[in-house]
């Protein structure tokens, strides 16, 4: 229970600091550290697997670092980009087409229409590369978010479709390797308090450069 309470305090108290940054400096950093995350990652992993990338981001709201530059990287790349939509306690991925309108979902984030391509659980082996939001970040790969636990139960899917695709022998499989974008606000010197079930981030990237994961 202890555990639980430090984690809606920290939730709270992180909010409060995301939310007294001021506009411009949350544009900045962004725009600083989505170019660090398409150089420094991205890029080099459509190298490494000679094609463009399946790419899974969230399209950020209110005062969330903006993916729309990363977004519109991604898209001068020829990649796929899949965004979320909520849809009660389940989150459904969706194909982001060229020019398409968004409408808002859950609590106002926008999000694809409802008959937009869905990108089937069956695909998720196929996803390069997510894009993961979150409140806080520590050096250890550490993340927390808003505690409604959908990218928890979405990355436990990709995970378990990845290893059926190892099963059946499927040589071209890669694992998804998560990345997430945040302001040096949003970075903790501590540990993110953690449970069983959450998983870590591989890389950090902010305004100041690439967090480097220590997995001690």
């Amino acid at each position: 229970m202890e555990r639980v309470q430090d984690k809606q305090a920290l939730r709270d108290k992180m909010k409060r600091i995301r939310s007294q940054v001021p506009a411009a400096s949350r544009e900045l950093q962004s725009k600083a550290a989505s170019l660090l995350a398409e150089s420094e990652w991205l890029a080099p992993l459509r190298k490494a697997r000679g094609r463009e990338l399946n790419v899974c981001c969230y399209l950020s709201f209110g005062d969330e670092p903006d993916t729309g530059y990363l977004l519109q990287s991604c898209k001068a790349q020829g990649d796929r980009l899949i965004v979320p939509r909520l849809v009660g306690r389940t989150m459904k991925l969706h194909l982001l087409e060229q020019h398409q309108e968004l409408v808002p979902g859950l609590w106002g984030i926008p999000e694809p229409p409802g008959d937009a391509e869905e990108w089937g659980s069956e695909r998720y082996g196929e996803i390069d590369a997510i894009i993961i939001p979150g409140l806080a970040f520590d050096n250890w790969g550490g993340r927390i978010g808003f505690g409604a636990g959908y990218y928890d139960r979405l990355i436990a899917q990709i995970r378990a479709q990845e290893a059926f695709r190892v099963r059946d022998h499927e040589s071209s499989n890669f694992p998804a390797e998560l990345g997430a974008i945040a302001l040096r606000e949003q970075i903790l010197e501590e540990r993110v308090p953690m449970e069983p079930h959450d998983f870590r981030v591989d890389r950090i990237f902010t305004p100041d450069g690439i967090m480097e994961i220590n997995d001690a």
